[in-house]
């Protein structure tokens, strides 16, 4: 639990990692202050001239969620709204205790009005206002570590643990659909014996709602991501009918057989999900977009704020709009995930990205769908020999709503990445390197791809002017030495080589990634004919995640994906993101995929990374953008053209002529869909330039 005490020249934050203080100058307690963008546990209003704020990282936005300033030099902002967002530099720790979580930080957001004058200095941020203006200080934990619960190995023990994973909201308001104020959930451990911690006991919600299934597996998993989101106890009961109750609101609905509580379960948690963000104390969209959606529903956000869950479920249980399914921003993530005990290991981590899971459902992929291909000559192989690719069962998923797509099934799926429970546990294993200088290896085991391997080189080396990163460049590596580029601690490793059914080939031989007792490589890439299998491997050994291929892949194809798959890495791009869009760069694109947690990022970046979608009309040019992330859901990003932020899911369009056209795309660096073809769009603006 956050709290706040006025101090001597200032406000003093204590939470679970100690406490941080703010210096002030000229301040008075209390009146009214500007809103806040962020659902927060604290907050204070007053009025200051200056600021100064001991930080470990910090950035300052305009209010809209816009333009981001930076402040490596002194910056000066003009009359306007801004927000300054800090993660808080603390001495600690105290007695008190994060909600769910054993590590935790605390953030800080300022709501002030410009002229202002911000200057950054070792550990310190100063924001000074000249006179003294309303502010308003908003306070969180940021809770770092989950704890872990054990449950029995049956479906009631499965409902358990389900009900306790949400544990992990800060609230149960609507302000719940904003990522900040969803913590991590517990672990999930099978045991012998339950044990559920008692700060989890004491943090999971008594909402007044249920979910009430049979005890099965498939049920359990496709209820749980409404469960963790409405803060439901889940039960189990022999025979019982799926339903969704909430008694002290006179909610009670009842699904029939499994499809049907499938299609319920994941149009209500949409439904919720998207009001809740409407009515919570936020801004967002364009506030004349957000009261029309309001009124259309004829809801009053100040008094849905003050009802229970359960009453909240009631009121948005009688919305009935035929067309309101048009209206729910796309969602962002969804993983069919078969209903196998040792899957449960996984829920936490997909309800962390409040995933939608769904029962995989696929057909195999065979004749012409597999395009046999008879030109050999052309195919990653060299000319000395031919090599025999490990073969692999693709199957085609019957994919539902999101944007990305998880496979925790076996095959191995086309549109969607292949993930593991091993995958996700890697992931929280890395977390503590994620603050230190990136890492990455390039590995050039084909003499023939050198205009690749110094292709991707450059961009790797490029970026490392923005980003703390390193990068060591390696060719015709023998078994031991790729052995030990990938047991060593790297961020990501690319490999461009050849590979067949005895591994990655190297210059004594070829190299099996189970040959290493443990990898320490985060992600990677092997950019190599037939590379599934040890992909896999790499992730069972300790990676999170990494690009593969299924077959064999044409060396002027490899290049094109290799080189547009490092340039979206490192400006922020996930895994599965960044492969969705090199893909469209070839023609034989599905011949690509991503094993293990796709929707790990390489280079976090504060700002969510956006892909542009550019259409030809009458003579003039729309541009829609979307963030394409599976991880921000709830959350606001900024387009990179317009000044107005928008929600995740919802897209953006401007209509610009030629000329605009060209100049915005020369100064935002991002990809662009045109003629459904990947560009980046720099690249694209020197082509429109040169079809005057």
């Amino acid at each position: 639990m956050m709290a706040w005490v006025a101090a001597s020249g200032g406000i003093r934050a204590i939470g679970g990692a100690g406490e941080a203080e703010v210096r002030t100058v000229g301040w008075t307690d209390g009146g009214s202050g500007p809103d806040l963008l962020r659902p927060v546990e604290e907050r204070v209003t007053g009025s200051l001239s200056e600021l100064r704020v001991p930080v470990e990282t910090v950035s300052v936005r305009d209010a809209s969620g816009g333009m981001r300033y930076d402040l490596s030099n002194p910056v000066a902002l003009d009359e306007g709204a801004y927000v300054l967002d800090c993660r808080l530099a603390v001495a600690g720790p105290t007695t008190q205790e994060c909600k769910v979580s054993t590590e935790s930080g605390i953030e800080l957001y300022c709501r002030f009005d410009g002229p202002a004058f911000v200057r950054q200095t070792d550990g310190e941020v100063a924001v000074s206002l000249g006179e003294t203006r309303p502010v308003t200080l908003g306070f969180r934990e940021q809770c770092e570590e989950p704890p872990t619960i054990t449950v029995p190995s049956t479906p009631e023990g499965v409902a358990d643990a389900i009900t306790h994973l949400s544990a992990a909201l800060r609230t149960t308001g609507p302000a719940r659909s904003h990522p900040s104020m969803r913590e991590h959930p517990p672990i999930v451990e099978v045991g012998d014996e339950r044990a559920i911690p008692e700060a989890v006991s004491a943090a999971t919600p008594d909402t007044g709602i249920e979910l009430q299934v049979p005890p099965r597996l498939d049920y359990l998993f496709v209820g749980a991501p409404l469960a963790y989101y409405l803060g439901a106890d889940v039960t189990v009961s022999e025979g019982a009918t799926p339903r969704l109750a909430a008694p002290e609101a006179d909610v009670n609905c009842r699904f029939r057989e499994l499809p049907t509580f499938q299609h319920g379960v994941a149009r209500l948690l949409r439904q919720v999900f998207f009001f809740d963000t409407l009515v919570r104390d936020l801004e967002g969209e364009s506030p004349a977009c957000r009261e029309r959606l309001l009124d259309r529903f004829d809801f009053d956000p100040a008094a849905m704020r003050r009802r229970s869950p359960a009453e909240r479920l009631a009121r948005y249980f009688c919305v009935r709009e035929p067309d309101f399914d048009e209206l729910l921003p796309e969602w962002h993530f969804s993983t069919y995930a078969a209903p196998e005990l040792d899957n449960a290991r996984s829920l936490p981590y997909l309800l962390d990205a409040l995933s939608l899971i769904y029962l995989p459902e696929a057909s195999e992929l065979h004749g012409t769908e597999l395009l046999e291909r008879t030109l050999d000559d052309f195919y990653r192989a060299s000319s000395g020999r031919e090599r025999s690719v490990a073969s692999v069962d693709r199957v085609s998923p019957e994919l539902r709503a999101g944007r990305v797509h998880a496979w925790l099934a076996g095959g191995a799926p086309i549109d969607a990445f292949k993930t593991s429970p091993q995958a996700y546990e890697n992931r929280r294993r890395y977390r503590d390197r994620r603050d230190e200088p990136l890492s990455v290896t390039v590995v050039l085991n084909d003499e023939e791809m050198y205009d690749e391997h110094t292709a991707v080189a450059d961009i790797y080396e490029e970026r490392s002017a923005d980003l703390p990163l390193s990068v060591d460049v390696a060719e015709h590596l023998t078994r031991r030495e790729l052995a030990d580029v990938f047991a060593a601690e790297n961020d990501f490793v690319h490999y461009i080589g050849h590979c067949d059914a005895d591994g990655l080939e190297c210059a004594d031989g070829s190299f099996s990634a189970s040959s290493l007792e443990t990898c320490r490589t985060q992600t990677f890439f092997l950019n190599a004919c037939g590379s599934y299998h040890e992909g896999l491997e790499l992730v069972e050994r300790g990676s999170v995640a990494g690009a593969v291929t299924l077959t064999k892949v044409l060396d002027r194809q490899a290049a094109k994906v290799g080189t547009a798959f490092a340039r979206l890495l490192v400006h922020g791009f996930g895994l599965e993101p960044a492969m969705q869009l090199s893909r469209r760069r070839i023609m034989m694109g599905k011949d690509y995929a991503v094993v293990g947690d796709g929707t790990y990022t390489l280079a976090p970046t504060p700002d969510s990374p956006v892909v542009g979608w550019l259409e030809r009309e009458n003579g003039r040019f729309r541009l829609s953008c979307e963030a394409l992330t599976a991880r921000r859901i709830g959350d606001c990003y900024q387009p990179p053209f317009g000044e107005q932020a928008s929600y995740h899911g919802t897209a953006t369009e401007s209509v610009l002529d030629r000329a605009e056209l060209v100049e915005v795309l020369r100064e935002t660096p991002l990809p662009i869909i045109y003629d459904n073809e990947f560009h980046w769009s720099d690249d694209l603006a020197a082509k429109l330039g040169a079809d005057r």
